[in-house]
């Protein structure tokens, strides 16, 4: 695999222009866990000089709701070890 490569300017704008840390991964074409490192030592290097990044978010997973299926599940089970 390639090693995709990104400016300081390129990375700041596309911090500004984010709200999660896999947006910012899109933009600047790098993986997430380089994504997130790099956002920490930024951001502790602006910080000593007063700059201050907005906060990111992680990405949340979105989940199915699966009550349905657990209800369902539960009654053949409930069928199935009946005393």
């Amino acid at each position: 695999m390639q090693r995709k490569r990104c400016s300081d300017e390129l990375f700041l704008e596309a911090v500004y222009s984010s709200n999660n840390y896999s947006e910012i991964a899109e933009k600047t074409g790098q993986k997430l866990s380089t994504t997130m490192a790099r956002y920490i030592r930024v951001k502790n290097l602006l910080d000593k000089r007063g700059i201050y990044l907005p906060k990111m978010q992680r990405k949340k997973t979105v989940r199915a709701n699966n009550i349905d299926r657990l209800v369902e599940k539960a009654r053949l089970l409930q069928t199935h070890y009946k005393p």
